[in-house]
């Protein structure tokens, strides 16, 4: 069953109509795009349906924002120059930035430990559905997330991602984000990174 908001409402009589409407559209990324503007949750699900083999695809928790993931903390060492300043800065992952990890890990253990073909370039695409109706930043999400992966090893390292794209999805209780890893067969680098 497709879960939806009232924006599909305005336009269709019934979900019967909006299904109909959709599948004359023949792009499954323009039919994607459509299903969230039409604010059904489930947007991700035609563009899985046409997803290559290789494609990896699972759904995590909604990731922490970039800005709450990391803590500075003064750290006391004794320098070698006795007019030197004897504390530095030290940046830390925070406890909510662990149980992120922590969380994905299980997640991704859960589905099977899936990994993606050694050194092969990536394309990365992530539809969220935030918890709640406050504002957020789109570019703040992919990185804990992406670091996360990391951690679990479904790659080796986020810096093999080629192609990120990233879509807001309607509210969901709690927060998801769906995720699809697509081995790319055209790079846009040549050689390493």
């Amino acid at each position: 069953m497709v879960k939806t908001s009232l924006a599909w409402q305005a336009r269709f009589p019934s979900l019967a109509h909006v299904e109909r409407y959709l599948s004359s559209i023949a792009d499954p990324t323009v039919r994607a795009n459509t299903r969230l503007k039409l604010g059904l949750l489930e947007a991700l699900q035609p563009v899985l349906e046409t997803s290559p083999p290789a494609t990896l695809t699972f759904t995590l928790p909604y990731p922490p924002s970039l800005n709450s993931i990391w803590r500075s903390i003064l750290v006391r060492f004794t320098p070698k120059n006795p007019n030197a300043v004897p504390y530095r800065v030290k940046v830390l992952l925070s406890e909510e930035g662990r149980n992120y990890r922590k969380a994905v890990i299980s997640c991704v253990q859960n589905d099977g430990q899936p990994t993606t073909p050694p050194g092969a370039r990536l394309a990365l695409l992530l539809i969220v559905s935030p918890p709640d109706l406050r504002k957020r930043d789109l570019s703040n999400i992919p990185k804990a997330l992406e670091d996360a992966l990391t951690h679990a090893g479904v790659w080796a390292d986020d810096s093999l991602i080629d192609v990120l794209t990233v879509r807001r999805a309607p509210v969901h209780p709690g927060g998801r984000a769906m995720v699809q890893i697509t081995p790319l067969t055209t790079t846009l680098f040549a050689g390493g990174a």
